[in-house]
């Protein structure tokens, strides 16, 4: 039946065929290779922590009660085949690339409880369909020339940038929502201050009023803190975790004002004051950056339909001048 198919049609479907099989392999390779982990650490504890008597035993327990099934078949089979495949990217990819996208996807919230392992199996998902889809476009076209070549490699790194541009959209849209509402919150932060409340109290009351991206990260900032963690720690891992600049410079006055022994409530105002001139200083960035960005839809849109409007009347005589 393939053979009656168009031969651009052929090639795309075995070409396809030949994607899925390399992905199946790679994911009972992955399977094979924690499966072995697996029972070889087992096999380890066995050995060395339980008993002799009961090395190599099944429980008692185990053999009578049959484990309970519960949910769906597709709750019980895709994440946990999700789970394995994102284990293994994770060790084909190095530390240092691990650690900075799990900070991106910290600030991002981890959207879908997603993080590095299963964000790379998303970015090899993405590759392997763009691949597809340059190979369809390549072969259905007949002859290939410059421009359906150009137009495959357009898609190709398109659909391979598509991830990093939607993790990097996430991280600063929740960076800008901290820049908007710190200066709300160091002059929270001040009155609290001035009105006799310690800055770890102040920040409670910042944190149980405040349902935010800032305040759910002060109220976690609270709960370090009270687990033991010192104030200063508390705070540079908030500053780390985070990574807005007006934030970290806060953090640092804070820490400084701390060991230097200075009043919180000062600082706090002060700090409150260059928070908004800074915010205003940036919507004026931003404004000052509109005219440039008009000139592409004034130039696609509107400047072709002056001139019909301007040359329109004048075309028709022009023609007959030159008759």
């Amino acid at each position: 039946m393939i053979a009656n198919l168009d031969p651009s049609l052929q090639t795309f479907i075995i070409i396809g065929l030949a994607f899925l099989l390399f992905g199946i392999l790679v994911l009972i390779t992955g399977l094979v290779f924690f499966q072995r982990s697996k029972n070889k650490v087992a096999s380890r504890l066995d050995h060395y922590v339980s008993d002799k008597k009961t090395r190599g035993q099944t429980p008692l327990i185990q053999r009578i009660l049959p484990r309970e099934i519960s949910g769906s078949i597709f709750n019980r089979l895709f994440p946990p085949l999700v789970a394995k495949v994102s284990r293994f990217f994770t060790q084909l990819t190095p530390a240092t690339q691990l650690a900075k996208t799990d900070h991106l996807l910290g600030i991002a919230g981890n959207p879908g409880g997603l993080r590095a392992g299963g964000y790379l199996a998303m970015q090899v998902l993405f590759f392997i369909v763009g691949a597809l889809i340059a190979t369809y476009v390549i072969t259905s076209t007949k002859p290939i020339d410059f421009f359906t070549v150009l137009l495959a490699a357009l898609i190709l790194i398109l659909v391979i940038l598509l991830p990093r541009f939607w993790l990097n959209s996430r991280v600063k849209t929740v960076q800008d929502e901290i820049r908007r509402a710190l200066p709300d919150a160091l002059d929270m932060l001040s009155v609290c201050s001035s009105a006799g409340l310690g800055f770890d109290q102040s920040l409670q009351k910042i944190s149980v009023y405040w349902h935010t991206k800032l305040g759910d990260e002060l109220r976690r900032t609270i709960h370090e803190m009270e687990m033991g963690v010192s104030r200063s720690a508390a705070l540079q891992a908030l500053a780390d975790r985070l990574s807005v600049e007006e934030l970290s410079s806060f953090i640092s006055i804070i820490i400084q004002a701390e060991k230097m022994g200075m009043s919180y409530a000062e600082v706090l105002h002060s700090q409150a004051d260059q928070m908004r001139i800074l915010r205003q200083y940036r919507a004026r960035e931003i404004a000052n950056k509109l005219p440039a960005k008009m000139i592409v839809p004034l130039a696609i849109c509107i400047f072709p339909a002056l001139i019909a409007v301007i040359l329109g009347p004048v075309i028709p005589t022009l023609a007959g001048l030159f008759k």
